[in-house]
């Protein structure tokens, strides 16, 4: 854990952090990349710049959910970086609080009731069958 300091840039330099920003900075500077961005504010120069770096492939996209954008540095860099084409900006305490987004925005699970109740009617069969397997040994 790097603690917030004025020196974090450079410690990000060193190892083993340099190990983990190259790794960071090789997963996302790649061809249909997506990073999701939950509540970091930009105030991290080091970050920012890897960032910016996965934006210069046309197929990468960055997602930006935060409560708000008090600092206004949000902004800034969506309008500083261009690219915004490639970014989706989800700002404010209605949809970018988790219990609401997961509740009223993002799309529900895919399991439907007739796939429970084919899962149980399997489950009944599967333990009707292995009582059947254990009955039939004991007879003998």
């Amino acid at each position: 854990m790097i603690y917030p300091n004025s020196a974090k840039d450079r410690e990000t330099a060193e190892y083993p952090y340099v190990e983990l920003f190259r790794d960071f900075a090789a997963a996302l500077c790649r061809p249909n990349s997506t990073l999701v961005i939950y509540g970091y504010s930009f105030g991290d120069d080091h970050i920012n710049r890897v960032i910016k770096d996965m934006l210069m492939i046309p197929s990468t996209h960055l997602v930006i959910m935060a409560y708000s954008d008090s600092s206004g540095r949000i902004m800034d860099k969506y309008n500083s970086w261009g690219h915004k084409s490639q970014m989706t900006l989800i700002i404010g305490n209605d949809i970018a609080n988790i219990d609401d987004l997961v509740d009223y925005y993002l799309p529900k699970p895919s399991i439907d009731r007739a796939s429970v109740r084919m899962a149980d009617i399997l489950k009944q069969r599967f333990n009707q069958q292995s009582q059947n397997v254990q009955l039939g040994d004991t007879e003998s």
